[in-house]
């Protein structure tokens, strides 16, 4: 490449296709998968678990394995634990949840902001590549003179799309600055007004912050409150103008380097035209040249007249470069304002603003997310299920002399995913079972009357009289003797053997249970889990 310029610069890529080509996807690959990773990722986990011979399958297939204290196979657990994290993914939304976003995205003032779409990457994308190309421009004429004019225009093109990733960089931080300042002095506006004597003095930030599960704890609290409680800011709440100003001067001196480097560049073109005149004026003289002699006068008047073209040239070579100068700069600086305004009305400033928004935008209600969620819960255990078989399949080959391993081994049909998940959620508490126990409710179960009050007599039975204080403790009857038994047995449906003497208190308690029945059902209930083991 001779000279450094667009046509110069498209017969170099046209030159080398399949190495643009490689760049140029390798650029949108990487821009596909960072925007849709979590697909991606899931496919590749699952495609790498069916890869024959070294895949996850195949390897915890061969390798030894032993069972748990659920009397699953280790291998069979590990296997589901990668399903399950993206499982639990979609299995923590729920339509209060969704609620939940909403709320918090309302609160901070930003339920009508958004992530950055596709078409404004591609934009700002763009914007750093044409000021590479008016940065490269200027940089390459003074790039080391000893390379050759392809190292030169390479060296160029490297510190051009350094400088526009700089300035892009400084842009994105100052319009981010600028959302966040907005919400601090709307916090700090509504702080001011308050007539509240009581109201916090100086404004200070809200600790510890509020989340999105508990984004409803604070909903009777002040309005800058529940802003501050949402975001992070400085100690004394004020606006941070540390990247705007850093911005800006990063675009003021680049935009008057670039000025001033093209115009020493104009000025040394200048030198060059008046040490040699003749080189320039040559072509005016050939243009100009009469067939005949001239006279003395006449080729003085000539000279002079050539000599004053030539001077009006550079003064107009002059003024024209200038103003080409001036336009540049403003055209740099104005691209560096469309970048900070974009950065300033996409992204969010809350802690956990993009999260809320990631969880409601592809939504329009509730209702759609469950729907969405259901869908998704039976594709993750579907595949997940695919994966387990396999493997039990492989098991099933392999010879073991652990008599726990043989045991699992015969009953893998009654290990799937699903019950992976219950199994899952009982250990971290989340289980309906642990977080409210499947007990019949409360509309279900009459209250058992404690048997310490005295007892009454038949006769009392037979004609109870209200006034007499007696009667409401009286023994139980047969039809309360019929629906304790019906409840016990209700409860042999139960596993009781997950609690303990005091929670097991606690429910009868509450449930009106006899504890002595609840803890004989639960030792006879244990001894058939252990007899069943054996």
């Amino acid at each position: 490449m001779e000279d450094f310029s667009f046509n110069a610069l498209m017969a170099l890529a046209l030159a080398n296709k399949l190495v643009t080509g490689a760049v140029i996807t390798t650029l949108l690959s990487a821009l596909l998968i960072k925007v849709y990773w979590d697909k991606v990722g899931y496919f590749l986990m699952r495609a790498w678990h069916g890869t024959p011979v070294i895949g996850t399958v195949a390897r915890l297939a061969s390798s030894s394995t032993s069972t748990d204290h659920k009397k699953w196979l280790l291998s069979e657990a590990s296997l589901c634990n990668n399903y399950y994290d993206y499982y639990q993914d979609v299995g923590d939304k729920s339509s209060d949840y969704y609620n939940k976003c909403e709320s918090y995205l309302d609160t901070i003032g930003e339920g009508d902001r958004r992530e950055r779409p596709i078409w404004v990457l591609v934009l700002i994308f763009l914007l750093i590549l044409f000021e590479a190309v008016g940065f490269a421009y200027v940089l390459v004429p003074f790039i080391n003179q000893n390379l050759s004019s392809n190292d030169q225009a390479y060296l160029g093109w490297m510190a051009a799309f350094l400088l526009s990733i700089i300035s892009a960089g400084f842009a994105e931080a100052a319009g981010r600055a600028i959302h966040h300042n907005s919400l601090v002095n709307k916090a700090r506006h509504w702080w001011e007004g308050d007539q509240d004597e009581n109201k916090v003095t100086p404004l200070k930030q809200v600790q510890p912050g509020v989340r999105i599960k508990e984004t409803e704890k604070d909903e009777g609290g002040k309005d800058y409150n529940r802003i501050l409680a949402r975001i992070v800011t400085n100690q004394t709440v004020t606006p941070r103008h540390g990247w705007i100003v850093g911005c800006a001067l990063v675009v003021m001196i680049m935009a008057c380097a670039a000025f001033g480097i093209r115009a020493y560049q104009l000025k040394s073109i200048e030198t060059e035209m008046v040490g040699n005149p003749s080189v320039f004026a040559e072509q005016s003289y050939e243009s100009s040249a009469s067939p005949f002699e001239l006279p003395e006068d006449s080729a003085a008047v000539n000279q002079e007249a050539s000599d004053s073209t030539l001077t009006d040239k550079m003064d107009a070579i002059r003024s024209a470069s200038l103003i080409t100068f001036v336009v540049l700069s403003v055209i740099y600086v104005a691209i560096q304002a469309v970048s900070v305004w974009l950065a300033s009305i996409f992204g969010f400033a809350g802690v956990e603003s993009k999260k809320a928004w990631e969880y409601t935008h592809k939504f329009n209600n509730a209702v759609e997310l469950e729907r969405w969620m259901e869908n998704q819960r039976g594709k993750i255990a579907a595949h997940a299920d695919h994966k387990l078989r396999m493997l039990q399949m492989k098991l099933s080959k392999r010879t073991t002399t652990d008599s726990n391993v043989q045991a699992a081994l015969k009953g893998a049909h009654g290990r799937d995913f699903n019950a992976y998940v219950l199994r899952m959620q009982e250990e971290a508490g989340t289980h309906r079972s642990q977080a409210q126990p499947n007990l019949p409710s409360a509309a279900q179960v009459q209250p058992i009357s404690p048997p310490a009050q005295p007892t009454a007599t038949p006769a009392a039975i037979a004609q109870p009289t209200p006034a007499v204080p007696e009667i409401q403790a009286e023994s139980p009857a047969p039809a309360v003797e019929a629906t304790q038994a019906a409840d016990h047995n209700a409860l042999r449906s139960k596993d009781l053997t997950a609690y303990n003497n005091e929670q097991l208190g606690t429910i009868c308690r509450a449930k009106g249970y006899d504890l002595d029945a609840v803890l004989a059902l639960r030792a006879e209930q244990q001894l058939l889990k252990d007899f069943e083991e054996v």
